[in-house]
């Protein structure tokens, strides 16, 4: 039986695990994570009152002819309700032709928990931060953990494919070295009931600092529960203050809102949240989807470095390396 390890528990490895299993029988997949949970940069920050806002995708936006090449995953996240079209009032967004807005009304990371669910893996781990990977298949974490597998395969940041200890290619490294990613803060607010009254629930704002807010729970038209609201920083923003901490950043961040929204009340918790890599901004080259960093233990990469950062680019990519593992002579 083939061992199939996945490095990372966010969108395309937990794709890719759903793709596997449905093509290539008689298959063992494990999926490690250095985090506590699955999501990757989909993951939720909770406040009280089980409220809770999505810290990085918000909502997926796609088109009727991704929908069409797709849509074996569309459809079952639709019938599942895992997605529903958005229907909340959204200002400031510039909308083109044929485009369509899905939200996770429980969170995105549920698209993530969707697809580990059905791809029925054989082991998950998480607070696995790998940190050696041998061209024998030797995989060993921080931790101690040791495992040895047949296909390796690594969905995570270039900037932390680069940090293992891994048989990569010299100019497949420099190619790695050119992947660029935004930085982004989140500044995410909780309050005990409903009680803001702007017109708007989305809005994509003109400022320097924030690009985004959203309400949360009205984002889900869920106008009844307790207000939570996420801010997103912009790109430039992110790019000035990469070095600060989210800690550092909790005043400047809480001033400008409270200067953007004066009247607004003063939340019962706040705090931030920091994405150092935040979305792809200079790709792979050639986007390839996967690539194959190491042949005698086969050692693959993906991600949304190698596609764009987009729910379908990290669909292209599973589907990619799923095609490369099929083509495997193991």
């Amino acid at each position: 039986m083939m061992k199939i390890l996945l490095i990372g528990c966010g969108l395309t490895s937990t794709i890719t695990a759903y793709l596997l299993r449905t093509r290539i029988p008689n298959i063992h997949i494990t999926v490690w994570d250095k985090a506590r949970g699955p999501g990757g940069r989909t993951s939720v920050r909770r406040g009280p009152n089980g409220t809770f806002v999505d810290l990085g995708a918000q909502f997926i936006t796609t088109d009727s002819s991704a929908l069409t090449k797709y849509s074996d995953i569309y459809k079952n996240l639709i019938i599942s309700k895992v997605l529903e079209p958005m229907k909340c009032r959204i200002e400031g967004l510039s909308e083109s032709h044929g485009k369509q807005h899905f939200i996770a009304p429980n969170g995105t990371n549920t698209l993530v928990k969707y697809f580990l669910n059905n791809a029925n893996v054989d082991c998950t781990m998480f607070e696995k931060r790998v940190s050696t990977i041998t061209p024998n298949g030797k995989v060993t974490c921080i931790c101690g953990t040791e495992e040895f597998f047949d296909v390796v395969i690594i969905t995570t940041p270039a900037p932390q494919i680069l940090q293992l200890d891994c048989p990569i290619p010299l100019i497949i490294r420099n190619e790695l070295e050119k992947v660029t990613y935004s930085t982004r803060f989140t500044f995410n607010m909780f309050y005990k009931r409903p009680i803001l009254e702007e017109e708007w629930d989305v809005k994509f704002m003109n400022d320097d600092t924030f690009r985004y807010v959203s309400i949360e729970n009205r984002k889900r038209q869920q106008y009844y529960e307790a207000d939570c609201v996420t801010f997103h920083s912009t790109k430039e923003f992110g790019k000035r203050y990469i070095e600060e901490t989210k800690d550092s950043m909790f005043p400047i961040l809480s001033d400008k809102v409270n200067k953007l929204f004066p009247n607004w009340p003063t939340p019962e918790t706040s705090n931030v949240h920091k994405w150092l890599y935040s979305q792809v901004t200079t790709p792979y080259t050639n986007s390839p989807g996967c690539i194959l960093l190491n042949e005698s233990i086969p050692i693959l990469a993906g991600g949304d470095c190698f596609t764009r950062s987009t729910f379908n680019g990290c669909i292209e990519s599973a589907q990619k390396i799923c095609e490369m593992v099929e083509k495997l002579k193991i």
